[in-house]
């Protein structure tokens, strides 16, 4: 009967033999690589302390390229103030005077004049540019508030992303091993003749399923890994410690007070307040253009053949003149256009932020809701009928199907509850990010690994 049996896993290929390669099969065939590359995963380890989310977002907010490069920005733009501040550069004149045609020598001429001059704004008018400009330098700032906002929401969304792909590898191993055990009941009961090949060929194809999907979520993790990396300013393929376990239960404010906060401190709708002030100083220095200016010199008239003597000169513009009135009233009009254009943008953004508040607070309820259900009924209720299948298995009242499809189930359960753990913390980062401050959660103690229950371990007594 063994022969006969090894004759089967020759008909089906090299995929049977993944599992009972016959002894004198070569350890480098491709089932055997197979192995080999579940034994890798199975052996994997993360060393060092645990990498918390904390500890994450500090180093993000402290090396994130992008936020270093704004924080550059900020203090180009921070010097601006002080130009305006300031006057113009002096002007310095030379001028020669009644100098001959015929003459070559400068000496000929009748008078040198030295002439230095200033322009002077008309009065207020640095002041109001001034403004001008430290808005624009409040706006640096709160577009620096912005990205690390946004920095913070996507180290969250990576930090999740690479929780729950190392938890789905890790229960998937645990289903290869399950998965080998029910191999060696199916395996047990054909060589008694009491069940057909197939269920010895059904428990090899699973196992290589969940082998392909091993493969598939090495690269998820990989790439999140590479993603998380990146915002913290490391070179992608930096290696990642072991994760902190995220948060099962939260307790959150009303979504009014929420959305309240958010008005009074989320930077998106600072920056646009501020572009709002922007344009409203903008327009206080487009119509304060309408007052003149002024220009004061000075000079010495050197006269080789006369007395020399002092010059002294003062000018002002003339805003109001019939051919330049009309330029200026269409700066003023432009600048009044802006501020009502700023003021829609502000009313935008406000309706944007209520309504990413509200959803982002549905959706934590929504995870938190689901990993409840699921750790506290479903994978419980799982890991009962997969007992229940197998029990009825080995004692010829159940069928091999319904044993895979039990597996299937408690597999897809346990990665339903991981997921919904990573979904709330993607829906909380999101709901910070709009509320654009630190929310102070009310929050359970986190649920280890060990907290959803295991499969049973089924022992080679048992099966036999």
């Amino acid at each position: 009967m063994r022969r006969q049996w090894y004759g089967v896993v020759v008909t089906v290929g090299v995929v049977v033999g993944f599992l009972f390669p016959a002894s004198g099969e070569s350890q480098q065939t491709p089932p055997a690589q197979a192995e080999e590359h579940l034994h890798a995963f199975e052996g994997r380890t993360y060393t060092g302390p645990v990498f918390t989310l904390e500890a994450a977002l500090d180093e993000a907010l402290a090396k994130n390229a992008t936020l270093i490069a704004l924080r550059s920005q900020f203090e180009v733009v921070r010097q601006r103030p002080a130009q305006e501040r300031f006057l113009m550069a002096p002007t310095f004149e030379a001028q020669i005077w009644q100098w001959p045609l015929a003459a070559i020598n400068p000496a000929d001429t009748s008078m040198y004049m030295f002439t230095v001059g200033q322009d002077v704004p008309g009065r207020g008018k640095r002041r109001l540019r001034t403004e001008v400009v430290e808005k624009d330098v409040e706006i640096a700032q709160t577009d620096i508030a912005v990205r690390a906002r946004d920095v913070v929401a996507q180290v969250k969304r990576a930090y999740a992303e690479l929780f729950v792909a190392r938890k789905d590898i890790e229960i998937h191993l645990e289903s290869v091993n399950l998965l080998r055990q029910f191999a060696e009941i199916s395996h047990a009961r054909y060589a008694t003749g009491r069940v057909s090949q197939q269920d010895v060929v059904k428990a090899v194809v699973e196992l290589s399923t969940l082998h392909d999907d091993l493969v598939m979520m090495d690269e998820r993790a990989q790439l999140a890994e590479a993603q998380l990396n990146a915002l913290l300013g490391r070179a992608p393929e930096a290696p990642i410690g072991r994760l902190g376990e995220p948060r099962t239960e939260v307790t959150l404010p009303a979504s009014a007070d929420l959305q309240q906060r958010a008005i009074e401190s989320q930077p998106e709708l600072k920056d646009a307040r501020l572009r709002r002030e922007r344009a409203e100083a903008a327009f206080t220095v487009a119509k304060s253009e309408l007052k003149p200016d002024f220009h004061i010199g000075g000079g010495y008239m050197l006269m080789p053949r006369d007395r020399d003597a002092w010059t002294a000169s003062v000018g002002i513009t003339w805003p109001g003149a019939p051919w330049t009135r009309g330029r200026l009233d269409a700066r003023v009009a432009e600048a009044a256009a802006e501020i009502d254009a700023a003021r829609a943008e502000e009313r935008v953004v406000e309706n944007a932020i209520r309504l990413a508040v509200q959803g982002a607070y549905v959706r934590v309820q929504t995870a938190s809701q689901r990993a409840l259900l699921l750790r506290s009924s479903i994978v419980p209720q799982s890991e009962q009928a997969i007992e229940v299948s197998r029990v009825a298995y080995q004692t010829d009242r159940g069928d091999f199907l319904a044993l895979i499809d039990n597996q299937r189930s408690l597999l897809n359960a346990r990665h339903g509850y991981y997921l919904a753990l990573s979904n709330l913390e993607q829906a909380l980062a999101d709901l910070e990010r709009a509320v654009g401050t630190g929310l102070d959660l009310s929050t359970a103690p986190p649920v280890v690994a060990g907290g959803v229950t295991q499969a049973k371990t089924i022992s080679t007594q048992e099966v036999r």
